[in-house]
């Protein structure tokens, strides 16, 4: 032990179990507190450090209980009392995690000290090092090509990140590694009203203040849900000329905010087909066939190319099969009828003539004559279609080629090829048509089973809060469309956040927005030239209301693109950022991929218990503290720090839209006030 280490010696440990030390203080020391040559230092407080030399290392302890015993003396008067609480003996409870050797701190301990060895308050530089802080950036950019080839680049490529003051040292900064933070999955966690929002705030405006440059290469996409970054990031290119942010929203947007904000669109075609199945609930196994064909067919559709082979073919099948099964004449009559009236080409339709020479049929009153058509061929007379042959051999005449005219052995309907433009009130006549195609090879009763299918198309289709879906008439590229959102711009990297503010969107749209956008994001960058190397993080806000484990969602099972980029993501560069109030009803499986964890208080019983499950190498311990964490003060473990500390958050300048409501202020006024927030016109004229 060092000249220096002997001058700051507490205290002899005394007791010793398997998970934990008692320690002694030395006689003299009031107040938990001692003197030393550099400052005061605190060193009782729980879950501040104590270290024990041993050998050629240190070993350090958490304090996680004090105590004072007192001496077994009568006393005369209650002023002896106090005079003799100096010779009481004060202890501290303390828990081994780690050890310090040559500069660096290894987590767990192997070997415990002997009994009466020495113990000492612990130094800055020495959490440091157990933090890992000491080393805040690297001057040697290894990344000379993106440079320019600037010869002695003085670029800072930073290695940590301060994101606030300890609870426990005072002034001490705590901060994250960079690497291991947003290298990896995190999740912000805590009560409504607890600071989570102002946590991601603040650390991104922290590390866009970092000198040259300052992290022009991120790229970070918030799914706002409650449209409060915008305010958050607003001042970021004031500060830092390299930082630009894009802003879009799905609401209208008024004319002094088009600079700022921009339109959120969503091309429909855009979407895979399992994404419309879940968005149209297609069951898989009756409804999803239909869905596929009816997509194809409305991609040709909006081509505008020659599709009444396609309607002739379907046609002439369906009401071929109609006059061959064994329903009733008037039955069949009524649902060829039906059919016409609602699809029908130029060959085929009711008013066409179809053969030179009349219908004829004989009553009482003689031979009747009707022109040929197809709708007088569907005349009952004495029970009977009076032109069922002459329909027949219609429907099935070749050409001089010898092929049938309408007719295919080997017709078949495309398949779907997301990416490709249609109109989405083409894809209404699409369903009907890919219903009667399948009703033309015998399945009745195929209508009766996508009838909730229809009906959920419809409701999409007419509901303003799916607009942003579909009624757009972009003709943006997909790459194109990608890119605006990762910040690039004809190869160049132009933007490093942008933000979706889907505060006036309902579960259902925050669900397609964010699965779809990840899931082509997620896309492209697995099929990137080069790997890993352009890392996006996806900030998912209120994340419960998309990741969820509740049944029942309209989207919620394309969650699972989030639990496959919490899975793979970080083999591409994707990582998630996920803030939630009630992380018992997010995906276990998104959940326990994260690596790190900034909790503020939560005191739900089912929601520390989730956290306990998912986070088992966390102890009893740390876990208590949670229902207690104050605003503003979080608890941060995982990766990118050596141990949990409890810290309070850097104020983020701007704050996010997300102030709590001052009550008192707003009740508490005079009569007859004019509430400016809705109806302001006619309140003004009053």
């Amino acid at each position: 032990m060092t000249k220096e280490d002997k001058q700051r010696v507490i205290g002899k440990v005394v007791g010793i179990n398997s998970d934990r030390f008692t320690i002694e203080l030395l006689s003299g020391i009031e107040n938990f507190n001692v003197s030393g040559f550099d400052d005061i230092h605190y060193f009782a407080q729980l879950n501040s450090y104590v270290i024990v030399p041993y050998q050629n290392y240190y070993l350090v302890a958490e304090v996680s209980g004090v105590r004072e015993k007192d001496l077994n003396v009568p006393f005369s008067n209650p002023t002896e009392q106090i005079l003799s609480k100096i010779q009481t003996g004060k202890f501290l409870e303390v828990i081994p995690i780690g050890t310090i050797n040559n500069k660096n701190f290894d987590f767990g301990v192997s070997v415990y000290p002997t009994l009466y060895s020495d113990v000492l308050y612990i130094k800055e530089e020495e959490l440091d090092i157990i933090f890992k802080t000491n080393k805040t950036f690297e001057n040697d950019c290894k990344y000379a090509i993106d440079c320019k080839g600037i010869e002695d680049c003085t670029l800072k490529q930073y290695t940590s990140l301060p994101i606030g003051k300890s609870s426990i040292f005072p002034d001490y900064e705590v901060k994250i590694d960079i690497n291991k933070f947003f290298g990896s999955h995190s999740a912000v966690l805590g009560n409504t009203g607890s600071g989570k929002s102002c946590t991601i705030a603040s650390m991104l405006q922290t590390l866009y203040k970092l000198k040259d440059y300052s992290a022009t290469g991120s790229t970070f996409i918030f799914f706002d849900v409650n449209g409060e970054y915008c305010q958050a990031f607003s001042k970021l290119s004031e500060n830092n000329e390299n930082i630009k942010v894009n802003n879009f929203t799905i609401d209208e947007i008024s004319e002094a905010d088009k600079e700022q904000v921009k339109k959120f669109i969503l091309p429909h075609w855009f979407l895979n087909i399992d994404e419309w199945a879940l968005l149209l609930q297609a069951s898989e196994r009756t409804q999803l066939p239909i869905l596929r064909n009816a997509l194809a067919l409305a991609v040709l559709f909006s081509k505008d190319q020659d599709i009444d082979n396609v309607k002739n073919h379907i046609l002439a099948t369906c009401i071929t099969q109609i006059l061959r099964d064994e329903t009733s004449s008037p039955s069949k009559k009524d649902r060829i009828k039906s059919i016409l009236q609602k699809f029908y080409t130029k060959e085929i339709q009711l008013s066409i003539r179809i053969s030179e020479k009349d219908l004829s049929y004989q009553d009482g009153r003689g031979t009747t004559s009707l022109d040929c058509t197809i709708d007088n061929c569907l005349f009952i007379h004495y029970g009977e279609l009076i032109g069922v042959e002459v329909l027949h051999k219609y429907l099935q005449q070749k050409n001089e080629d010898g092929n049938y005219k309408f007719l295919s052995d080997s017709f078949s309907l495309p398949s779907y090829q997301p990416n490709q433009k249609f109109s989405f009130s083409k894809l209404e006549e699409a369903l009907d048509i890919a219903i009667l195609f399948e009703e033309s090879y015998g399945n009745r009763q195929i209508r009766d089973y996508c009838s909730s299918l229809i009906t959920r198309f419809k409701s999409v289709k007419d509901r303003d809060d799916f607009n942003f879906l579909t009624k757009n008439d972009s003709n943006i590229d997909y790459s194109d469309f990608i890119n605006q959102f990762i910040g690039v711009n004809k190869g160049i990297k132009e933007s490093q956040i942008t933000t979706i503010d889907l505060n006036s969107a309902n579960d259902e749209a925050v669900e397609v927005v964010s699965c779809v956008l990840s899931r082509m994001i997620f896309e492209k960058l697995r099929k990137a030239k080069y790997r890993n190397k352009f890392p996006v993080n996806l900030v998912l806000e209120e994340a419960h209301r998309y990741i969820s484990t509740e049944s029942g969602k309209v989207f919620g099972d394309a969650n699972k693109i989030f639990e496959r980029i919490a899975k793979e993501g970080r083999k591409y560069g994707m990582f998630l950022l996920i803030s939630s109030q009630r992380p018992s009803e997010l995906s276990r499986t998104v959940l326990s991929q994260c690596s790190n964890f900034i909790v503020h208080r939560i005191q739900n019983p089912e929601d520390l218990s989730h956290i306990r499950q998912i986070t088992p190498h966390i102890s009893e311990t740390i876990l208590k503290r949670l229902p207690s964490i104050p605003t503003q003060h979080a608890l941060i473990f995982g990766h990118a720090v050596n141990l949990p500390t409890t810290f309070k958050v850097n104020t983020a300048d701007p704050k996010p839209k997300s102030d709590n409501n001052e009550i008192s202020k707003n009740w508490f006024k005079e009569k007859g006030f004019i509430v400016k927030l809705f109806d302001t016109e006619q309140a003004e004229n009053k």
